[in-house]
């Protein structure tokens, strides 16, 4: 059902439901009255006063509320809530809350602005959704200081509020301790709860037999010795490093005959040297020892092409319901350089079948499948790892021999070549956890 709440002054903490719904709650006087983290004794008073009426989110019923009860609650009155009603509770929500980590820029309205278009569908979702820092946690309370979405005014406002029913982690630099209790307090409704490191996920999908097949050949940057005989072996190579994505901090080493050119992406322009012998190539790496700190060395795809130019595919995998698989979204970045495809380094974005067409001229509808499926078989694996994981930004390359490559799986994706090349596929993939997070109450039952 959804309701909109009137605020009646009293000094008792009483819930006010139209006479329509006594059978609902058996006739009883008493109930808990719930929402997210807060729940309540409250006195029940049944009214010919208030009305259900036609019981939309258009057409809202109306459910009262004691100022003394709204204030112990904590539920902003200017919403439109689905509430669920039994002998025993009635719980009104849903509260879905946005962990965005620790850095407090992020908790302004101006910043939050970005997050309103995932609001696109508050008719099907409803409640309080609200942005909020682990440091603004009151455990004793459970309750959390943030920003939420008014619809009334289209705007995000600051408050306080209970913690949440469900939560959407989009961020990487809380604590797992923090994560842990949230963890916990949720009843495990926090999902993206963990985040791979590149190694970590290499090391994860190795193992089963059925995925391993995809990955490029990988080892951690430990020693000079170790990486000289990677690099020996495979011809051209990549350092990444372990934490970062978008390109960022790379280094590519080819052997040339007896030479090493090095090509390092970690400062603003691209830097080339050129070493022609095993003391040069060691020298560099005594300078550069941050290429042996969490860094993965691995092999050089030899990707496919669209006419000259590289490319490769971002999936994003969600879940709009519990336990299914979804692809929302499919894009092949082009790059507009020898080495990296990444939008944000100036490449565009074109359809999955554009690009397998214009690099095959036969094979691309196997292809198409056969990523779909690698895609759908990694997250079914991936929910068997003991986390919760509600999306995936998945990078997968195809070779010049047809060959798909998992290169890297983001549970924080970017959408940026989504809502340039697609408007509508980018406003599905930004509802998806919305749905998702709805899914996981007793509102989207």
């Amino acid at each position: 059902m959804w309701v909109k709440i009137e605020v009646v002054p009293s000094d008792s903490d009483i819930i006010f439901l139209p006479s329509s719904l006594e059978k609902e709650t058996g006739g009883k006087k008493s109930c808990t009255v719930k929402f997210g983290g807060k729940s309540l004794i409250s006195e029940i008073q049944y009214t010919d006063d208030l009305s259900m009426r036609e019981n939309s989110f258009e057409m809202p019923g109306k459910i009262g509320l004691s100022d003394k009860l709204k204030e112990k609650l904590m539920i902003p009155e200017s919403l439109i809530y689905q509430v669920v009603i039994s002998e025993s509770r009635i719980s009104f929500g849903p509260v879905i809350g946005f962990l965005l980590g620790v850095h407090t820029h992020r908790y302004n309205p101006r910043h939050m602005s970005k997050y309103s278009d995932r609001l696109g569908i508050y008719n099907k979702v409803g409640g309080l959704v609200y942005a909020f820092s682990p440091k603004s946690v009151n455990w004793e309370k459970n309750t959390a200081h943030g920003l939420y979405y008014n619809i009334a005014t289209a705007s995000w406002e600051y408050g306080c509020f209970p913690l949440p029913d469900v939560i959407y982690r989009r961020d990487f630099h809380s604590s797992p301790e923090y994560i842990e209790r949230l963890m916990e307090f949720t009843h495990g409704r926090l999902f993206n709860s963990y985040r791979f490191s590149k190694y970590q996920l290499y090391e994860a999908v190795k193992n089963n037999g059925e995925l391993n097949k995809y990955l490029p050949p990988t080892e951690l940057s430990l020693s000079f010795d170790q990486v000289k005989r990677f690099i020996d072996c495979h011809s051209k190579v990549i350092l990444k490093p372990i934490n970062l994505s978008r390109g960022r901090g790379i280094c590519i080493i080819e052997k040339i005959d007896n030479m090493y050119k090095i090509t390092d992406y970690r400062y603003k322009q691209p830097v080339v040297s050129v070493h022609d012998d095993r003391k040069s190539l060691e020298e560099f790496f005594v300078l550069n020892k941050s290429l042996f700190d969490k860094y993965i060395i691995q092999k050089y795809l030899s990707l496919a092409r669209v006419g000259n130019s590289l490319f490769d595919i971002r999936v994003i995998m969600q879940k709009r319901r519990i336990g299914i698989w979804d692809c929302t979204g499919i894009e092949c970045r082009v790059s507009n350089n020898s080495h990296l495809t990444n939008i944000s380094r100036g490449g565009y974005a074109l359809t999955l079948d554009e690009a397998l067409q214009q690099a095959f001229s036969s094979d691309h509808e196997f292809i198409n499948r056969e990523i779909h499926d690698f895609c759908q078989k990694f997250c079914s694996y991936m929910d068997r790892m003991g986390e919760h994981f509600a999306e995936f930004g998945m990078d997968i390359a195809v070779d010049t021999d047809k060959n798909i490559w998992l290169i890297e799986a983001n549970v924080f994706p970017s959408f940026k070549g989504f809502k340039k090349m697609d408007r509508q596929m980018y406003l599905s993939i930004r509802y998806a956890p919305m749905l998702y997070a709805l899914s996981l109450t007793e509102f989207g039952k």
